[in-house]
C-alpha cells in the first residue's frame, strides 16, 4: 500500500475516511476495493501490486468505517448501509469519477452490493468475494431463523458465531483474547465447523486461549500488523457493529429504501468464492441465479476457504484481470 496515494475525506455526516488511490490509465476502469471483518485495505495489496496497477486499472482502497485510519463510531446506527454507501459515493465524487467497479470481501461484499443497490448509476460492475448477493427483502432478518434454515440445508448453522459477536460481552471477549481469535479466523477451513459454525464454538475456543495452526497466507508479519491495528481503541467494539446492525434491525430499515429497479444486478457480476468456506457457502449464490437477479454472472469457486483471494493470489489476480478485460 506504500506505493499508493494515502488520502482522507471528511464526509457530510461528520466521519473521516482514510483511503488509498492509484489513478487509472488509458481509460481503464477504477475499482473501489472494500475490505471485510476484521481486516484492512492491505488484504488487497497483492492484487493491487501485481495485477491492477501494472494493468493500468485505477484503485480506491477504503479503510472501512470502524477500522484503521477511518472514524470508529461504536453505535450500530452509524453502520446503516444506506449511509455508508453515501459515504463511499462522496469518496468517488472526490476522486472525480463517474463510475467504479464495486469490489468487496466479507462485510465489504455486503457494502459493495449495497453501493450498487443505492447508486446503480455510479457502478459499472460488481465483484463479490466469498459473500453471495444478499437479496434485499421486506422481511426482517432473524438470526435464529437463519440458523434453523442453514442447519436444514447444510447440517449446521452457519452463523453461530454471530451470537458472540452481537452479545453484550462480545467485544470484550475478543479484545482480551485477540491472538486466539486470529487463530480461529485463519485456521484451516475445516476448523470453522468446530468454532464459527458450532454453538459457543468461538467463545469456548478463545476463552481458553487455544491455539491452532493457521493458513500459510496468515504470516507472522501480517498477524503483527493486524494486532497493532485492532488493539487501537475502541478495539472490536466498532467493527462488530456490522453484525449488530444486521441482527438488531438497522439494515432492515436501510433495505426499505433500495429502489426496486436496483435489486437486479444489471451490470457485469463476478463472484469469487472458496469451496471450503463453511460460513459464506458458494451454493448460496444459486438463489440469486434462480431468481434471475444476476443475469451477467461469472462464478469462480476455488479450493480454498474464506480468504481465498489471499490463499490463492495468482488465481484471483488472473481471474479478476481476465474478467475485467472481457467486460471492459
Amino acid at each position: 500500500m506504500d506505493k499508493l496515494d494515502k488520502k482522507t475525506l471528511d464526509v457530510s455526516r461528520g466521519f473521516t475516511y482514510t483511503y488509498y488511490t492509484s489513478a487509472a490509465k488509458d481509460s481503464k476502469p477504477t475499482l473501489l476495493l472494500i475490505h471485510g471483518f476484521p481486516d484492512a485495505p492491505d488484504t488487497f495489496e497483492e492484487v493491487i501490486r501485481d495485477y491492477l496497477v501494472p494493468g493500468g486499472y485505477g484503485v480506491i482502497a477504503i479503510d472501512c468505517l470502524g477500522y484503521n485510519g477511518t472514524s470508529k463510531p461504536t453505535d450500530k446506527e452509524s453502520y446503516n448501509m444506506q449511509l455508508v454507501a453515501q459515504d463511499l459515493k462522496e469518496i468517488v465524487d472526490k476522486e472525480g469519477l463517474d463510475k467504479v467497479v464495486s469490489v468487496g470481501h466479507d462485510w465489504g461484499a455486503g457494502l459493495a452490493q449495497r453501493f450498487y443497490n443505492f447508486h446503480a448509476d455510479r457502478t459499472s460492475a460488481l465483484v463479490l468475494l466469498n459473500v453471495s448477493y444478499l437479496i434485499p427483502t421486506p422481511e426482517p432478518f432473524h438470526l435464529d431463523s437463519v440458523l434453523d434454515l442453514t442447519n436444514g440445508i447444510f447440517g449446521y448453522g452457519i452463523y453461530w458465531y454471530w451470537k458472540l459477536f452481537t452479545g453484550e460481552d462480545g467485544a470484550q471477549v475478543l479484545d482480551k483474547h485477540i491472538e486466539s481469535f486470529w487463530d480461529v479466523a485463519h485456521g484451516e477451513p475445516e476448523t470453522w465447523l468446530e468454532t464459527l459454525c458450532k454453538p459457543d464454538g468461538v467463545r469456548n475456543f478463545v476463552l481458553a486461549d487455544k491455539k491452532q495452526p493457521t493458513m500459510s497466507y496468515a504470516t507472522e508479519e501480517r498477524k503483527q500488523k493486524w494486532l497493532a491495528s485492532m488493539k487501537q481503541p475502541p478495539g472490536f467494539d466498532a467493527p462488530l457493529n456490522y453484525y449488530r446492525s444486521m441482527v438488531f434491525g438497522v439494515q432492515d430499515e436501510a433495505n426499505k429504501h433500495i429502489p426496486k429497479e436496483n435489486i437486479p444486478i444489471n451490470v457485469p457480476f463476478l463472484f469469487w468464492g472458496g469451496q471450503r468456506d463453511y460460513v459464506c457457502r458458494p451454493e448460496l449464490l444459486q438463489q440469486s441465479l434462480d431468481a434471475g437477479l444476476i443475469p451477467d454472472c461469472t462464478k469462480v469457486v476455488v479450493d480454498s476457504g474464506h480468504w481465498a483471494h489471499l490463499d490463492k493470489p495468482k488465481e484471483f489476480g488472473e481471474a479478476l484481470v481476465g474478467w475485467l478485460k472481457e467486460k471492459f
